[in-house]
């Protein structure tokens, strides 16, 4: 079977629950690869282009882990400062 690498993740990104990681390709039939998991790349066992065996590991995801990708949690909008209104300096009266 043919393995075609779906995304350009590496090891050391984040990956999501059911995110596709890579697509199997047969004669008869394509099956998607996804990460069962949230978490962390480790390791590839294959390289796109590769014959792999059925039920061959493909991958190691670390769960725990935390990866460059990681989604960032949405930051609270800081409340804006008020701005304090310029109050005009009056001008020096010019000598007489």
């Amino acid at each position: 079977m043919l393995l075609n690498i779906l995304t350009q993740l590496e090891p050391g990104d984040f990956v999501n629950a059911d995110e596709v990681l890579a697509r199997i390709e047969t004669d008869k039939v394509t099956v998607d690869i996804q990460a069962p998991v949230a978490g962390v790349i480790q390791e590839y066992f294959a390289a796109e282009g590769d014959t792999v065996e059925v039920g061959a590991d493909f991958y190691t995801i670390d769960p725990d882990a935390k990866g460059s990708s990681a989604p960032a949690a949405p930051k609270a909008a800081a409340p804006e400062a008020p701005k304090a209104e310029a109050t005009p300096t009056p001008a020096a009266e010019a000598p007489k």
